[in-house]
């Protein structure tokens, strides 16, 4: 198992990586949705970036923080957070992803002393402790930079920066 500190900084530099890419792109290209594939409609590069931000959020409030306090979360409680909303403005995505990140980062700087991690939690994937969840919503926000750069590899020329 991971500690902590390891875990933190794998959030963080991943964090990182997505930043710069939602830095480079302007409003008209996060707006820009792809053709709709077989399954539908496609997300966004705002949607997907909101989707992160609201993911952070929604994961270490309802799942992981409850289980390192020693509360399971019942089972309906999965990782499934509400669809992220359309045409966000970059501001406001930066705001969410600012906020996120602060009350995690702060959640880590003062790891609590007698954070469980024997308590674990399926939540529609494995079960998972507290520590895990982060360390998964990690491996998260990564596996999204591949549909964000498909996305961007896809976006009209006369939108490109």
């Amino acid at each position: 198992m991971k500690d902590p500190k390891s875990v933190f900084g794998r959030l963080e530099n991943i964090r990182a990586e997505t930043l710069q890419t939602l830095d480079s792109l302007s409003q008209e290209e996060l707006d820009w949705r792809p053709p709709p594939a077989d399954r539908g409609q496609e997300w966004s590069l705002g949607e997907i970036f909101m989707h992160l931000a609201i993911d952070e959020i929604y994961l270490r409030e309802l799942i992981a923080l409850p289980l390192l306090e020693g509360i399971k979360p019942p089972d309906g409680v999965g990782y499934y957070p509400p669809p992220p909303p359309y045409g966000t403005s970059k501001v406001v995505i930066e705001f969410w992803f600012e906020r996120a990140r602060v009350q995690t980062r702060r959640f880590f700087a003062d790891w609590p002393e007698g954070a469980t991690l024997d308590l674990t939690h399926e939540g529609g994937l494995r079960e998972m402790n507290g520590l895990e969840w982060f360390e998964g919503y990690a491996g998260h926000e990564s596996f999204h930079h591949r549909q964000i750069a498909s996305v961007i590899a896809q976006l009209p020329q006369d939108l490109r920066n």
